[in-house]
C-alpha cells in the first residue's frame, strides 16, 4: 500500500496547533509569556465586546501562532479594553463626543496594528468543544507592555 500524504505542511506539523506550546506538565493556573504583536482591534460580537488580535513573535515553536483577547464595551467590561490600550500604548484611550453629547472611549482599529507586546497566557480547564472530557489549554488573559518580564510581577514593579 502507497504512503499516505497528509495535507499538513511541513511548518504547520512541527507548529503542533492553533494553540500556544504547553509546557510538560503543565496544570491550572501556570503561566506563559511571549512576545507579540498587536492585529487590527475589531468587534467580537458587535455592540458588546470587541476583541484584540496578537501573533507570537519570538522565535521558535510558537513563532507565528494566532490569538485573541476580548473585552467587553459596557461599563462592567471596559477595564479590560483600558488596560489592554494603556499596556500598549502607555495611554488612555482617546475619548470623543458622541451622538448623546458625553464624551466616550474611542477606538482607532487601525492605532494598534504592528505594536509589540507582550501577551500572557494561563493554563485554563475547560470541556473539549464545551462537552466531553475536560482538557487543560493555554489562554491569553491578558496583553502587557512590550519589554515586560515575568520577574517584575514577582519583585513587585
Amino acid at each position: 500500500m502507497a504512503d499516505i500524504i497528509l495535507p499538513v505542511t511541513e511548518e504547520d506539523y512541527l507548529k503542533g496547533g492553533k494553540f500556544v506550546t504547553l509546557p510538560p506538565n503543565a496544570k491550572v493556573g501556570d503561566t506563559l509569556y511571549h512576545n507579540i504583536e498587536i492585529g487590527m482591534v475589531d468587534w467580537d460580537t458587535p455592540g458588546i465586546s470587541m476583541k484584540v488580535p496578537v501573533t507570537v513573535t519570538d522565535e521558535g515553536i510558537d513563532h507565528g501562532k494566532e490569538d485573541k483577547v476580548s473585552f467587553g464595551v459596557k461599563p462592567d467590561g471596559i477595564w479590560k479594553g483600558r488596560e489592554i490600550h494603556l499596556a500598549i500604548t502607555g495611554e488612555e484611550m482617546p475619548m470623543k463626543k458622541g451622538s448623546d453629547g458625553k464624551k466616550h472611549p474611542s477606538v482607532d482599529p487601525m492605532a494598534l496594528v504592528g505594536k509589540p507586546a507582550v501577551g500572557m497566557w494561563q493554563m485554563t480547564s475547560g470541556k473539549k468543544g464545551g462537552v466531553g472530557e475536560t482538557v487543560i489549554y493555554p489562554k491569553l488573559v491578558a496583553i502587557l507592555p512590550a519589554g515586560y518580564e515575568p520577574e517584575q510581577a514577582e519583585l513587585g514593579v
